[in-house]
């Protein structure tokens, strides 16, 4: 594997078990995230509908823009996009043209007033990218900020791959920074692919991406690799061991094809 990382120029610092934490509420938190993934699975239906899929294309690539102009988190991204895949699956006037942009605009501001400490005004989130086709009043947004929470029942916390990078990174005894930030980079990507969240469930996607992490980073920094490689896709219990190296080597090809692995 030709992956490599810019900068990873030390091991990743390997943690003991916090000798201080409770192991029966971090399993019980562990089995609380897993019965919420099956409550609020997302069902891909784009692939039937072209027209959406292309819009949703232009919706994320929109949403993009203004992430990295305010540089808003990778939570904030993920949550936005959740609210929009929920709220295409289930509004029934997603077919007219205006509707997607209006709903990105909507579920983005939702995303971060839920996560940011500073939330721009919604006329200065739609400017910023000045290829946008359409600009809405603020009072239009927030009409549409309603009924995205009317349809989506106010669950705006739901689990995401990122609720579970924490749990297996300590599990597996690594709890660098780095190592959570390169998950999260990777994660930034694969996002904006229906394919990865519809597909496959968030506890998938983050043992996946976890595990993608290891392989192309320890290897570069004479870190044991198996041991790690044999244990990741055994810590979240009951997941499906076969979906995750489907989904690692997804991600792997993923990133060849778009020649984003160098920059990790």
């Amino acid at each position: 594997m030709n992956t490599t990382y810019s900068g990873y120029n030390k091991p990743t610092e390997l943690h003991e078990q916090d000798p201080f934490c409770d192991e029966e509420e971090e399993e019980e938190y562990l089995r609380c995230l897993l019965s919420k993934e099956q409550q609020n699975k997302l069902y891909n239906g784009l692939e039937k509908n072209p027209y959406l899929a292309k819009a949703r294309v232009e919706a994320v690539e929109w949403m993009y823009t203004v992430i990295r102009y305010y540089s808003f988190s990778t939570l904030t991204c993920i949550l936005s996009l959740n609210y929009l895949d929920r709220f295409l699956y289930m509004d029934d006037q997603r077919e007219k043209p205006w509707m997607i942009q209006l709903a990105a605009v909507a579920c983005l501001s939702l995303a971060a007033k839920v996560e940011e400490v500073h939330v721009p005004l919604l006329l200065d989130l739609q400017v910023v990218a000045k290829e946008s086709k359409y600009v809405f009043e603020s009072k239009t947004v927030q009409r549409m900020e309603i009924l995205v929470l009317s349809k989506l029942d106010w669950k705006m916390n739901p689990v995401t791959p990122l609720s579970f990078l924490d749990y297996i990174g300590k599990r597996v005894g690594l709890k660098s920074r780095d190592l959570r930030t390169k998950c999260e980079y990777v994660l930034h990507y694969l996002i904006c692919d229906c394919g990865f969240i519809m597909c496959y469930l968030p506890s998938v996607v983050a043992t996946a991406t976890m595990l993608y992490v290891i392989r192309t980073g320890l290897e570069m920094c004479n870190v044991g690799i198996d041991q790690y490689e044999d244990r990741v896709p055994g810590i979240v219990g009951g997941i499906n061991k076969d979906k995750v190296e489907d989904c690692c080597r997804l991600i792997q090809l993923h990133f060849d094809a778009c020649n984003k692995s160098s920059l990790l």
